[in-house]
């Protein structure tokens, strides 16, 4: 099930995680026709097959782009006050 709720950024990763996914999965595809390289080809289609991990792999990354972004202005602020 899709969160009930998903902020703007997590959908934005998950766009952007899942565009990056299909194209290395066709590039894959190609490469383990055309030069028998297959190491990427089953990694690339399960992620391709399972969209919600991809999904809650972008709220991680929202997650951990929020506690950067919470660390760099409390230092930023610490350093306006003279801490």
């Amino acid at each position: 099930m899709v969160d009930e709720f998903a902020g703007p950024r997590k959908l934005r990763y998950f766009r952007n995680l899942l565009l990056a996914v299909v194209i290395g999965a066709v590039f894959s595809t190609i490469l383990a026709d055309l030069y028998g390289i297959t190491f990427f080809e089953p990694v690339l289609w399960w992620f391709v097959e399972n969209p919600m991990v991809l999904f809650e792999l972008a709220g991680f990354f929202s997650i951990v782009v929020l506690i950067v972004i919470a660390v760099r202005k409390a230092l930023d602020l610490a350093d306006n006050n003279g801490l």
